[in-house]
Order: C-alpha cells, then sequence, then structure tokens
C-alpha cells in the first residue's frame, strides 16, 4: 500500500508539471483572436505543403498550395504568413495573382469575385530563415538541434505562435482543413516525419530525400508540422474498442531504440485507458504515431511529439505521454472553435490525467492529486471568456503573458471534478463521452465527420441533458469569470446539543451558487443543500467538518 501511495504522489508531482508556473520570458506571436471577414469569407478544404529544410543554414524554401470554397462572395481573401520569409511567387495555380503583405498578412485579390461555392486555390512559393524557439513548445517555433551522436535534428512546435510560422495558411483554429499533404525534402540520412499516412520516400540526386505524408482527416493547422532525424521506426499493433486493428509507429533515435518497445507497452495502456472513458481512439484510420523531439512534447495529431527522454514514475507512467496522447480527444477530435475556449484542450485533458490515477491508484489518490490542483491558481482571468482570443491571452496569464498560468489547465480540471461531484458519476461520465462524440454513429466513423468545432456553451448543454438540471449558474461563476466563491460558516459558540451550523456563500457581485456541500458529522457524511447559496446543518459535540474531501472548488 505504501509503495503504491508513493507512485501515486510520484504521477501526482509529474502531472503538476503540466500546470506549474513557467516563467516563459518570452511571448508566444499572435495566432486565433477575431477572424477577419476576409478570411470568414473561405473554407479551407486542403493543404499541400512543400518544405525542403537545410539544417546547416537554418533556413527553409517551399510551396504550399491551399484549396478552398468560397462561403460568402468575394474578390480578396488574407492568408497568414510571418515577415521571416520572402514570397517569389503567389499563383491560382495558372495565373499570376495580384497581392500585398501587410504586417505578417497576405492580401490575395482574384480577377473576378468568387461566387458561394466557388473553388478558391492559391500556390505560394516562399524561402527564409523561420523564427527559431525560444522556449519551445511553449513559445515556439523550428529547433535546429543535434542527436547525442551529433546528427542533425529539425522540430518544429506552433500552437501558441501559429502555423504561419512555417507556412502560408489561415491562422485560425475555426478551420482545420478537411486533408493536408506534407512534402519533407532533408538531406540524408534523415527521416522527415508527418501527420497522417507514410506516402512514400523519394531519393535525390543531391542528397537529400523527399518524404510526403497524407492526412485524410481534419486537422488543426499547429499539427501541420513535422520532425526530421536519423529516425529509427519501431511498428506495433493495437485492437481498437471497435475491433479495427490499427498500426502504432514510433519514430525514434537509434540512440533511443532499445526503450522503444517499453514506450509503445505504455501507450497501449493509455488507449485502453481513453477508449473506456471516452470512446474509440479518432484516427484509427490514420495512425498513432509518437515522434522523439528534442523538446518536451506537444499533441500533433497522430505524430505526438515526445521529448520526456523514457522518464517512468515509479509505477510505469509517462505523464507526458499520457498527456499529449490524450490530446487526440481534446484538441484533435473535440476542437475549440476559437482559443476563448482554450481549456477544453487543457482543462479536459488535465482532468483525465488525474483520472488516471485514480484508475491506478483508487479514489484516494485521485482526491488528493485534484486537491493538489488548486494551490497554483491565479484567479485573474476567465478560464473561458466569452470575446475572441489569441492563443496566449488565455493560455498565459495578464498583464504581461510572460508566464502560463491562465488558468485552463489546472482550474478547468477542477471545475470538472466540481461538476462530477454535483451531477454524480453516472451523469459526469456520461457528459464526457458525449463531449467526445455526441451519437453512437459519430464513435464508428473515421472519415473525418466524427470530428468537432465546439464551444463551452456545448458542454454545458451536454451536461445538462445528462443530468438533467440546470448548471448554467455553476458555469457562470467558474469559467465565466475569474473570482472564486468564498463558503462562510458560523456556529453556536458554547452549544453542547441541538446545536446547528449555518452556511452560506460569497460570491463576486452576489451571483447565484447554490452548489451544496457534504459535511461529516459523527463520522458520517452528509450533503447540506444551499438552496439561494444559503443552508444549516443541525450537530451534538463537534461541530461538522465541511467538505473534507475537496469536492467542491472555492477560495482558500
Amino acid at each position: 500500500m505504501k509503495k503504491l501511495l508513493c507512485s501515486a504522489i510520484a504521477l501526482l508531482i509529474s502531472i503538476s508539471a503540466v500546470s506549474a508556473q513557467r516563467e516563459l520570458g518570452a511571448r508566444p506571436t499572435e495566432t486565433g483572436g477575431p477572424l477577419m471577414f476576409e478570411q470568414a469569407v473561405f473554407d479551407v478544404q486542403d493543404y499541400d505543403i512543400s518544405i525542403a529544410a537545410d539544417p546547416a543554414t537554418k533556413t527553409i524554401k517551399g510551396t504550399t498550395v491551399m484549396t478552398a470554397r468560397t462561403v460568402i462572395p468575394t474578390n480578396v481573401i488574407v492568408l497568414d504568413l510571418d515577415a521571416a520569409f520572402a514570397i517569389s511567387r503567389l499563383t491560382d495555380g495558372v495565373r499570376d495573382l495580384k497581392y500585398e503583405r501587410k504586417a505578417g498578412k497576405i492580401w490575395i485579390w482574384f480577377p473576378l469575385t468568387k461566387q458561394v461555392g466557388d473553388v478558391i486555390k492559391t500556390s505560394i512559393t516562399y524561402a527564409g530563415t523561420p523564427k527559431e524557439a525560444p522556449r519551445p513548445p511553449w513559445v515556439g517555433g523550428f529547433m535546429w538541434k543535434k542527436t547525442p551522436n551529433d546528427a542533425d535534428w529539425i522540430s518544429v512546435a506552433l500552437q501558441n505562435d501559429g502555423a504561419d510560422l512555417m507556412f502560408p495558411c489561415k491562422d485560425h483554429p475555426s478551420d482545420k482543413p478537411a486533408t493536408a499533404s506534407m512534402h519533407i525534402t532533408v538531406p540524408d540520412p534523415l527521416m522527415g516525419v508527418g501527420p497522417g499516412k507514410f506516402a512514400g520516400v523519394r531519393k535525390n540526386a543531391d542528397g537529400t530525400s523527399v518524404y510526403s505524408w497524407r492526412m485524410t482527416n481534419p486537422i488543426a493547422n499547429y499539427s501541420l508540422v513535422f520532425n526530421a532525424a536519423p529516425y529509427k521506426v519501431i511498428e506495433d499493433k493495437y485492437r481498437t474498442a471497435t475491433g479495427e486493428t490499427m498500426p502504432i509507429f514510433f519514430y525514434v533515435l537509434p540512440e533511443s531504440f532499445e526503450k522503444g518497445p517499453g514506450l509503445i507497452a505504455e501507450q497501449k495502456k493509455y488507449l485502453a485507458f481513453y477508449e473506456k472513458y471516452l470512446g474509440p481512439y479518432p484516427f484509427r484510420s490514420q495512425k498513432v504515431g509518437i515522434v522523439e523531439t528534442p523538446h518536451l512534447g506537444m499533441e500533433h495529431s497522430t505524430a505526438i511529439a515526445y521529448g520526456n527522454q523514457f522518464k517512468y514514475n515509479e509505477d510505469g507512467t509517462d505523464w507526458l505521454l499520457l498527456h499529449e496522447f490524450g490530446h487526440e480527444y481534446w484538441a484533435n477530435l473535440v476542437t475549440a472553435s476559437d482559443w476563448r475556449d482554450f481549456w477544453i484542450h487543457e482543462g479536459f485533458q488535465s482532468y483525465m490525467d488525474t483520472l488516471y490515477t485514480e484508475t491506478l491508484h483508487g479514489k484516494d489518490a485521485y482526491m488528493k492529486a485534484m486537491r493538489n490542483r488548486q494551490r497554483g491558481f491565479k484567479n485573474k482571468q476567465p478560464v473561458a471568456p466569452r470575446e475572441p482570443k489569441i492563443a496566449y491571452q488565455v493560455y498565459m496569464s495578464e498583464p504581461d503573458y510572460l508566464n502560463s498560468d491562465g488558468d485552463i489547465y489546472g482550474k478547468g480540471a477542477y471545475f470538472l471534478h466540481t461538476l462530477r461531484y454535483l451531477i454524480g458519476d453516472t451523469a459526469f461520465f456520461n457528459a464526457l463521452r458525449h463531449m467526445a462524440y455526441p451519437s453512437k454513429e459519430l464513435e464508428r466513423l473515421t472519415d473525418g465527420r466524427q470530428e468537432r468545432l465546439v464551444n463551452t456553451d456545448d458542454f454545458l448543454t451536454i451536461a445538462e441533458t445528462d443530468s438533467g438540471m440546470k448548471l448554467d449558474w455553476l458555469f457562470e461563476i467558474y469559467l465565466r469569470q475569474p473570482k472564486l466563491p468564498k463558503l462562510v460558516t458560523a456556529i453556536q459558540q458554547d452549544c453542547v446539543s441541538n446545536c446547528k451550523m449555518m452556511l452560506r456563500w460569497e460570491t463576486p457581485n452576489n451571483m447565484p451558487f447554490p452548489m451544496p456541500v457534504d459535511v461529516v458529522i459523527g463520522g458520517k457524511t452528509q450533503r447540506v443543500e444551499m438552496k439561494d447559496g444559503k443552508g444549516s446543518v443541525a450537530y451534538t459535540g463537534a461541530p461538522p467538518v465541511v467538505d473534507p474531501d475537496g469536492w467542491v472548488l472555492k477560495a482558500m
């Protein structure tokens, strides 16, 4: 028992690192935010990205072909591309198009107005020295590193900074291309790894090779990245909850090859865990992919970036892989339509991290792990603001945005913990699964239609439906504004028998908060209802202990 508890604590410490304060010392570039009209007028269908990376000069060159469909008539669109790159040609695939660059954006004009349903095509050839990541993966860009054996090792992380640091795109989370291809040219003996299925390699006469990948499910822009190294490939298989056998690939440095099978064995445990609670792995038509990287990690769909250096807790858990792989559900299957709802990615996944503690070590370990999360909350800004946001504005804390304490990890997870208490396990776990897959039909799909763009109100509707309760007050106080409710208690002094404890909630701006709480009287637990934010309980002897397990998120 003691060993299990130690393992649980070790896991807790590791998981807490995901949400702990990090003084990053740099601010990411802008990605997301209010969507321009000239970007809202089209819907991206496909990116075909060709990139040649030269580690000797730390430069890239390439061509990106975007295919989109017009949703509002327009003769002008806007794409994003970092100012570090020079454009040598911009066409519609046949003729040159008029364009102008302004502050990291490309304004592109068509000869005639595109009508609703018309296909838009742009082909942009560009080159330059991309931004190097100052603090990857949190403040991202390119990484030009060396392996332990001094081979070139290239990696890219763009979640908080935007995919326009690598290729021209519509840099907003609301528009995931339905399909995407990557053609990665790197010097031999490097192997370029991208999302989706491997589509072949072509050897060039100049000592480089082109590695092609094709993703046939919608994919977030920031997952359209690549890693390159002299990788060796470890292949395995997994039988999913729906009965398919799908491949697992681990692209690992030669120095780490012997350690690779152990990580895949852990990966299979995580697959079983997520499928139990959330439904079938969403991208079983593609692959489960893990890529060893020089940075800590990132949730790149079907090519999870892994840089935890095979550091396991005593129970064998690799917290980094558990967390990043879980984003295949919370980020890649279920995607926030605006960064204002970033907590749906990080808060939901942080909750799953802690739920895994319960799976391994039981309820007591889960409760301790969740209580520990509350220590780092800043409560400076809403977890889920209603207005559109740039990614770093919700990921990081105001006013300087130089640390990662926007509360979307731990406070988001604790909100779900409190919701579980309020509506009960059956309704809560039904709501989790329905947030991942609203219907059994969606669980069977593998062609991309299983994916959804969502916001916080979607989860409110799902939770209310599965619980049969009105929950808007709960979402308002925990997610829409930053301050926590405070529980005030009062007892009769010098009381021996027939005593009473009075309880009331103090809330910002007197917001309604009829949250019940558990009290322990004489070793027995009872729930005290708090209609209108007030309640009372009778007792004899020692005063009741209020919320001893820490179910309810409140001011300390």
